[in-house]
């Protein structure tokens, strides 16, 4: 990977630029899909930290792109306040852990299924 590059939504830049980290700003998924879109044309060595809710409106098809991209690496960011249920929290820990490293998880006490 030759760089990092942070796309978050607008409100949540300043967050990261005070943590030292350079961010992108954006608030529509046109322009997110347009700047991925450039990146694997071009086939830049990108590790790309995409917002949870920028990725979830991502279309599919892109997605499979990234995925089979041996150029960008994806991670997300969670973007949600976890203020739920605790079947909702695990929920969506077992989600991000899932989407992350293709595993799937139990948690103690769950049984399969």
């Amino acid at each position: 990977m030759n760089k990092m590059i942070v796309l978050t939504k607008s409100d949540q830049v300043d967050g990261f630029r005070l943590a030292g980290v350079d961010a992108i700003g954006v608030d529509d998924i046109d322009t997110v899909e347009s700047m991925i879109n450039s990146w694997l044309a071009k086939k830049e060595g990108i590790l790309l930290a995409l917002d949870d809710d920028l990725f979830s409106m991502l279309t599919p098809e892109l997605r499979k792109r990234i995925y089979a991209s041996d150029e960008m690496l994806l991670v997300t960011i969670p973007d949600k306040v976890l203020l739920d249920s605790d079947r909702t929290r695990k929920q969506h820990i077992y989600e991000m852990i899932r989407h992350a490293t293709g595993v799937q998880i139990r948690f103690k006490g769950e049984s399969n299924g």
